[in-house]
């Protein structure tokens, strides 16, 4: 593993310990606290999609990911139903669900583009140059590569907030 791997798996755990110590320590407004925690697996989810997704194609890192994203499910599960944490969507640790969700659409996304094309999927959203070439694997950007980046970020959209 490289130190980005590192540097990004721990401040991901670190951030989610100190909000979780804060909120059960009670150290501030709770409220304040279920209203914002959204936005930190909500960037986080969208920069290992869009930006991390390719070290996803190391087997070693994308089950470190994975079983964090399976401890994620369990505690989303578990905790679900308190009535401290209920909101208008379901509930204030709804967006758990969008990094199992992530690496699941990164993997069978890979997969199926590994299939058609014998390559890596890119993820492209952002980048609409369609002449662009990656820099990393030096092969133009496809059209699937465009159709694959905005099915994934749907797929994790939707899939976390409408699923119980």
């Amino acid at each position: 593993m490289k130190k980005i791997d590192w540097t990004l798996l721990l401040a991901y755990i670190g951030i989610h310990i100190i909000v979780g110590l804060i909120y059960v320590l009670n150290l501030y407004d709770r409220e304040w606290i279920l209203d914002f925690y959204f936005v930190i697996p909500f960037i986080y989810v969208f920069l290992i999609f869009d930006i991390y997704h390719k070290r996803f194609w190391n087997n070693r890192i994308l089950l470190i990911w994975g079983i964090i994203g399976v401890i994620q499910l369990a505690i989303y599960y578990n905790y679900r139903d308190l009535p401290e944490i209920q909101a208008v969507n379901g509930n204030d640790l709804i967006w758990l669900k969008a990094l199992p969700l992530t690496i699941l659409t990164s993997y069978i996304l890979n997969l199926i583009n590994k299939k058609v094309y014998g390559d890596n999927f890119i993820v492209t959203a952002f980048r609409l140059d369609p002449n662009r070439i990656d820099q990393k694997d030096g092969r133009k950007l496809r059209p699937a590569d465009y159709i694959f980046s905005v099915s994934g970020f749907m797929i994790i959209i939707f899939g976390t907030v409408f699923t119980n």
